[in-house]
């Protein structure tokens, strides 16, 4: 079939799916483009996949989807948390991050450039590279996800192995303030990188010496939705006790409670580490390891005391989130 080759070809340069890929400058105009220079040519960013080092342990995946809200009202905070709660979620495993990739849809450029932005200084801060992901700036809305690779180095600590006599400790860093109106507490968007990275690899040091056998990294549920998540990982009953728990000076205990901190994480411990476990954290003048509760046999449950009185956050027999 013969055709008028240069209308032809002016139409294939206008196909919506060549055009759409102009999009992912935006991206490439933020991040490093080539991650891991040990690799060569072959690792620059660009092909459809990342190159990453091997690696000789297990290796753990994670991902969170950022809340519209927060998207819409503050982007680089959102682009910046993304690729924090990431690296909090590898951490919580004992492990060390390798990579992260992002999803991005935006309205526009200008929304765009804002959470890539708040991404990349996450991303310097952490020295974590973003390796790759989906840009779309034709999208009717604005949405954000980012995914991470890490790895275990030593043992995993998983939220199913809690115990009957284990005890729950709180390990989270109080020198921080509330993020606007926001229930988040931040202790590091003006934090030096070197403490972030050192808070960070703390979890994996507390792995390999046994000091905690499972975490989980508190989350948007805050300190008590995570507690249900833990308790019903496990199979126990989780007991807090709300005179064990010391909020920061000016902070009041629900809010404490609920809210989602930059580094906070509730570990599993055996006591007669509890010692050991605290001598260890204790150079870092930032960070607050306290015992608050202890696990008892279940069925998952998790029960609030104060003062002698006892009452019940989470049902017997309920689900959250259905694992």
């Amino acid at each position: 079939m013969v055709v008028d080759l240069h209308a032809f070809v002016r139409d294939l340069s206008q196909l919506a799916g060549l055009q759409g890929k102009r999009d992912i400058q935006a991206a490439a105009a933020v991040f490093p483009h080539q991650p891991f220079p040990a690799l060569g040519s072959a690792a620059a960013l660009g092909d459809d996949a990342a190159l990453l080092p091997a690696v000789a342990g297990p290796l753990l995946l994670a991902c969170e989807g950022l809340q519209p809200e927060l998207v819409a009202e503050d982007p680089w905070f959102a682009g910046w948390s993304a690729v924090l709660v990431n690296l909090s979620d590898i951490a919580a495993m004992g492990g060390r991050p390798l990579a992260l990739v992002n999803s991005l849809w935006s309205q526009g450029s200008g929304p765009a450039e804002a959470l890539l932005a708040g991404m990349r200084f996450a991303c310097d801060k952490f020295a974590i590279p973003m390796v790759g992901g989906h840009t779309n700036l034709q999208s009717p809305y604005t949405a954000l996800s980012v995914a991470v690779l890490g790895m275990a180095p030593g043992p995993v600590l998983s939220a199913r192995s809690a115990r009957a006599g284990d005890v729950c400790c709180l390990l989270v860093n109080i020198s921080g303030h509330f993020h606007r109106h926001y229930p988040f507490w931040d202790a590091a968007t003006g934090a030096a990188p070197e403490l972030l990275r050192s808070h960070l690899e703390l979890l994996v040091q507390l792995a390999g010496a046994g000091l905690c056998h499972g975490a989980k990294d508190i989350s948007m549920g805050g300190l008590v939705g995570t507690a249900v998540m833990l308790a019903e990982a496990s199979g126990c009953e989780l007991e807090l006790n709300l005179e064990a728990i010391t909020p920061p000076p000016g902070v009041e205990l629900q809010a404490w409670l609920s809210c989602f901190p930059s580094y906070g994480y509730l570990l599993v411990v055996d006591p007669a580490r509890l010692e050991a476990l605290a001598a260890t954290v204790a150079p870092h003048r930032d960070l607050r390891c306290e015992p608050i509760g202890r696990f008892a046999a279940g069925p998952a449950s998790v029960q609030i005391s104060q003062a002698g009185a006892t009452a019940s956050l989470w049902q017997i027999g309920a689900a959250l989130t259905g694992f």
